[in-house]
């Protein structure tokens, strides 16, 4: 391929080769998906075992999946059963019903690239699955790269655990400059709007989440099951030795049942850093026979040498117990830590332990809250289990 007319495919040109990316894969010359086929073979190329580990992909132009348009032929059928209805329709139809697009990549197939979404957008990602590891992409492995990428008008249905908009699972990469709006995402556990689960030193910066994001909760009992479990949040749903900076949260984050809600995070464990995010979104609400527990401004849950930095809250933050402006459940036997935060939204819960910076510090363990104020209203809404800190003890 010359380089006038690599740089042509570059600026987006129509595909001469759809299902099939065009470029080299070198950082120079990266592969260009240009079609929603390119974006299908992309998926079945990873599904089938290509990981794409030291090469580069870059999208080359806006796509939608509804749109005619985004597709070189749109009513081809060759692509067989893709969203498992045991029909071979035209490919618009296989992925905008049924289950929609398949994931790129999943437990046992990790997608290992860079993913340059070149500041383009995606929309009208339709995703309806009852498997594991869904969004965009199912499984960002090892040193795999995903920026620079906007999705929109995102509808990911799953009754199933590790759910994001961008991905279910990202395990050691680097997820930077991602925008998801005007969507909504809907899982059983793991569920956040940009990613279900990140863990093993991955890394978020400069996300913004402006999807609804609802966990299900479906087969847990609250009384038993532990802080595991039902999670979600508005960036991370759940996030195991990570750090995630710069971002943001504006969507609504509530559990029809479950456990853990977090404007940012969910459950944050295991040394996650948390540093210069913030929540404007309603997180959780005051429904009380769905048990929601364990609410955060910032994170639901934060314990195992787990910190958040320069952080606020002004959203609305909501639950049964253990509600908090910044963090839910701060320690869990264990040493967390809060500096540099502050919150100014309404805290509220309806049972217990409601806080304007952590609902409930485990100081025993060492757990440390510093250089923090809170300035919104906090309250407990059945005054016989009344337990307020407006301005979480132990501030230094």
């Amino acid at each position: 391929m010359s380089d006038d007319l690599y740089e042509m495919l570059g600026e987006g040109m129509d595909d001469d080769t759809p299902g099939e990316m065009a470029g080299e894969g070198t950082e120079e010359k990266p592969y260009l998906i240009q079609s929603i086929e390119d974006l299908v073979y992309l998926s079945n190329q990873v599904k089938a075992g290509t990981t794409y580990e030291n090469h580069f992909i870059k999208l080359a132009v806006n796509l939608d999946f509804q749109s005619e348009k985004s597709y070189v032929d749109y009513t081809n059928k060759t692509y067989k059963d893709i969203n498992g209805n045991s029909q071979e329709e035209e490919l618009k139809t296989e992925l905008t019903t049924g289950t929609g697009f398949p994931a790129i990549g999943n437990a046992s197939k990790q997608f290992r690239g860079t993913f340059n979404g070149n500041n383009h957008t995606i929309n009208n990602l339709y995703i309806k699955s009852e498997e594991d590891c869904k969004g965009l992409f199912g499984y960002v492995g090892d040193n795999g790269t995903i920026k620079n990428l906007t999705i929109s008008n995102a509808d990911i249905d799953c009754k199933s655990l590790q759910i994001g908009t961008l991905a279910g699972r990202v395990g050691k990469g680097t997820i930077e400059n991602i925008k998801v709006d005007k969507g909504i995402v809907k899982g059983n556990r793991y569920v956040g709007g940009i990613i279900g689960n990140l863990f093993n030193s991955g890394i978020v910066n400069n996300c913004i989440n402006g999807n609804n994001v609802t966990v299900y909760g479906a087969n847990i009992n609250t009384d038993t099951d532990n802080i595991y479990h039902s999670v979600g949040g508005g960036i991370v749903g759940n996030s195991d030795n990570s750090t995630i900076t710069n971002s943001y949260n504006q969507g609504q984050i509530k559990s029809e049942k479950g456990i853990v809600a977090g404007g940012i995070i969910g459950n944050a464990l295991n040394n996650t850093k948390v540093e210069f995010c913030y929540n404007v979104g309603k997180v959780g609400d005051l429904i009380k026979e769905n048990t929601v527990y364990q609410i955060g401004g910032i994170v639901g849950t934060l314990y195992n040498n787990s910190k958040v930095s320069k952080c606020y809250n002004v959203g609305e933050i909501y639950g049964n117990r253990f509600v908090g402006g910044i963090v839910g459940l701060q320690g869990y036997n264990s040493k967390a830590y809060i500096e540099d935060c502050y919150n100014t939204g309404t805290i509220t819960a309806i049972l217990a332990n409601a806080g304007g910076i952590s609902a409930v510090v485990s100081t025993t363990t060492g757990s440390e809250i510093t250089n923090c104020y809170n300035v919104g209203t906090v309250s407990v809404t059945e005054p016989a289990n009344r337990n307020i800190r407006k301005c979480s003890r132990d501030i230094k």
